[in-house]
């Protein structure tokens, strides 16, 4: 009891795992490892009316592994009493110790549903999980009324799950809660329902902890991400979470007590830290949509960005180069290549957006990095076999370096045809660091999209590009960038 202190009542199990005590609606569920061998007996019986249908070498063996079965006891109480309201039999086979690493049994209860999984928190096994090695970890449902299974799959997941409103996000998947169906999402390049999927790269030991809007984690550095903005894993720099689940999201902030020291894993700032919701926070993330680009309609590339953002119409935008990730998880991020071709002493540039600021735009850090001295940018959006599209192109340009009118003047060329010729940025915006954007219908392409700068004889700096919108507007099928 609460206010006193005193005992109301207890329960004495066999075998209880604390990772599945779980308390939600007046109830309190738990995992009892304990089985009598009639109870087993009966559960596997019941279980072998499938074994009729198989031939009988097949069901031989069917019934072999039957036998290795992982069967627990689920126990459902009163809360308040400690009365039994019900208690079953469940099979958790390959919900926990799958794989390198192994994972102890959890507990999870939202909405009248109980998810059973396992609570894998090392996140040093990228190779082995794009390996499938982890394939068969599976997760449990169980109706909170009665004990009975609602569903049951094998989900491929990497660490402990948790269930976020109507969906249990199993890194990196997300299913839902009362059918476990998987979880999809319009890619944002071709419109495709594709797996909804998130990623983050560096070291991460611990787990994943969550509000309604956000998840925490470690990502190397503490980290975040934002479900309902859904662009990409967010880093919080030189301080990072513990080892299991230390970020406490609570009544609109973040709590992150310390849980690093005396790990080998050195970070500059060992502190505790409470973060808030902050609506003009640089968003810059790493967006995740699989090792297989979809099929180009919308493509809004960032050049010298410092990752991906979407903007306010929407649209996710894709910094590029893309970010430079470890060969054993590079799988797992959005990645395509551009043929690029720059002048002598050109390169990516980049400023920040919020200490100098492009004015004009609705999005202005999509002006506040560029490709200087771009000379030639190919961009591959249509297979051999794939009859001609047309798109719609906009570029964005904008004067980031105080270069006056008449400074920077060059010719822009697409598909080989000129369609700008002394494209002055400073000029056309009427200063510096104010944005431009050039639209053009109507392009038609045959194989890949080409862009060409050429610097004007009388101007002293070099051609600069900030971002490149291509729209798919006409044409058959439209395949994906290689």
């Amino acid at each position: 009891d609460t206010d006193n202190g005193k005992t109301i009542w207890t329960c004495q199990g066999e075998n209880i795992i604390n990772l599945t005590i779980a308390l939600g609606n007046g109830w309190l569920f738990f995992v009892d490892s304990s089985l009598s061998p009639d109870e087993r007996q009966a559960m596997l019986k019941r279980d072998k009316s499938f074994l009729r249908s198989l031939p009988v070498e097949l069901a031989k063996k069917a019934e072999q592994e039957q036998k290795k079965l992982d069967v627990r006891r689920v126990v459902a109480l009163d809360a308040r009493t400690g009365g039994r309201l019900w208690s079953q039999a469940v099979d958790v086979t390959d919900c926990s110790q799958i794989g390198i690493g192994g994972g102890e049994l959890t507990l999870m209860y939202r909405e009248g549903v109980i998810i059973i999984g396992g609570a894998n928190a090392n996140g040093h096994y990228w190779r082995q999980f794009l390996a499938g090695e982890f394939s068969e970890r599976r997760l449990v449902a169980l109706s909170a009324k009665d004990g009975n299974v609602l569903w049951a799959r094998d989900a491929d997941y990497r660490h402990r799950p948790v269930i976020v409103g109507d969906k249990v996000i199993a890194e990196p998947w997300a299913f839902d809660l009362k059918t476990g169906r998987q979880l999809t999402r319009p890619h944002p390049v071709s419109g495709v329902e594709t797996v909804w999927q998130f990623f983050r790269p560096g070291h991460h030991c611990g787990a994943i902890s969550a509000s309604p809007q956000m998840l925490f984690m470690r990502s190397g550095d503490t980290s975040y991400y934002d479900l309902i903005d859904d662009s990409g894993i967010r880093h919080f720099s030189g301080q990072r979470l513990g080892c299991w689940i230390n970020a406490i999201p609570a009544d609109g902030l973040a709590l992150v007590p310390e849980a690093s020291a005396g790990c080998i894993c050195l970070h500059p700032i060992i502190c505790s830290l409470a973060l808030e919701p902050r609506p003009d926070h640089v968003q810059w993330g790493i967006y995740s949509a699989g090792p297989i680009s979809p099929l180009v309609r919308h493509l809004a590339v960032n050049l010298g960005a410092p990752g991906d953002r979407r903007g306010s119409d929407g649209k996710m935008w894709f910094g590029y180069p893309r970010p430079a990730l470890p060969s054993d998880r590079a799988a797992m991020g959005f990645s395509f290549d551009l043929k690029t071709e720059f002048l002598q002493g050109g390169g990516y540039f980049r400023q920040n957006s919020e200490t100098q600021p492009v004015a004009g735009a609705d999005d202005p850090w999509i002006f506040s990095s560029c490709g200087r001295g771009l000379k030639r940018c190919i961009v591959p959006v249509l297979g051999e076999e794939d009859k001609p599209a047309e798109y719609t192109v906009r570029l964005y340009f904008a004067e980031l370096e105080n270069a006056k009118a008449g400074s920077r003047v060059f010719e822009l060329k697409l598909q080989g045809k000129t369609v700008l010729t002394g494209f002055d940025p400073a000029k056309e915006a009427g200063g510096s660091h104010k944005a431009v954007v050039k639209e053009f219908p109507g392009v038609r392409v045959a194989g890949d999209f080409e862009i060409e700068l050429t610097p004007n004889g009388n101007g002293t700096e070099m051609p600069i590009l900030s971002g490149i919108e291509i729209i798919r507007v006409s044409g058959d099928q439209v395949v994906a960038i290689r």
